[in-house]
């Protein structure tokens, strides 16, 4: 065989080993997605300390009624979770990205969530995959176009019993749900945590992109995308 068409078999091979192992190296990144969200460890005790509703009277609040916010330190977020099929693997992947931009407040009194608003940047959403990200501001969700995303009550959330700190409960309630400039219903099903100074609330809420008149952005290896979804959120709130 002559140099040159060696030449040119070898920079084919290179090529391929090189486009290969960069995805192989996203399938990778992808298929390794984060957990749900999900409560924290409930608190623990230690002997002499102050904890539970002694802690809480300590603290002048002996029960978690009145106006919360989202606090700007803590760990909260509001996201997406969707499966896309990738082109080397037989079954689907799933993706995630999470927008750490949120704000909202909340309004408790008793055994009732009597007020919720929460937005989102979602321009501000990330995955583990930049060609993702940049994808679904530009098409799909256009976040650069539609950067807001709320969610709110329409209605107040009966728990059923007084949240008793340290302990978790949960309440069903109807909302209403705004992204790509469309708002629909939602049933809302959440989980929460009084912990003193804080409210965890998690939740996942299903949706279809189809019915916020979204196209599910392709790009690189991703071949296609369940129009299902689960928005993902844990939000910390802190008294306002």
């Amino acid at each position: 065989m002559r140099r040159t068409g060696k030449l040119v078999i070898v920079g084919v091979v290179v090529l391929a080993l090189a486009l290969g192992g960069g995805f192989l190296l996203f399938v990778n990144r992808t298929s390794d997605s984060p957990p749900p969200a999900a409560l924290d460890p409930a608190p623990t005790t230690t002997a002499g300390a102050a904890t539970g509703s002694t802690q809480a009277q300590a603290d002048g609040a002996s029960n978690p009624d009145g106006t919360w916010q989202v606090s700007d330190n803590g760990p909260s977020y509001v996201g997406y979770r969707v499966k896309e099929q990738l082109a080397s693997l037989t079954s689907p992947n799933e993706a995630v990205g999470r927008s750490k931009a949120v704000t909202g407040t909340m309004q408790v009194a008793g055994e009732t969530v009597e007020q919720v608003k929460i937005e989102a940047d979602l321009t501000q959403l990330t995955s583990d995959e930049d060609r993702r990200d940049n994808a679904i501001r530009q098409r799909g969700l256009e976040s650069e176009r539609f950067p807001t995303a709320t969610l709110e009550l329409t209605e107040p959330i009966q728990l059923g019993s007084a949240p008793v700190e340290g302990q978790a409960v949960r309440g069903e309630g109807k909302g209403r749900l705004t992204v790509h400039g469309v708002t629909r219903e939602v049933d809302l099903d959440l989980q929460g945590r009084w912990s003193g100074d804080t409210i965890q609330v998690v939740g996942q809420l299903p949706v279809k992109m189809s019915d916020y008149q979204i196209e599910p952005p392709r790009f690189g290896p991703v071949v296609a995308i369940e129009d299902s979804l689960n928005v993902d959120f844990n939000l910390v709130f802190q008294r306002a």
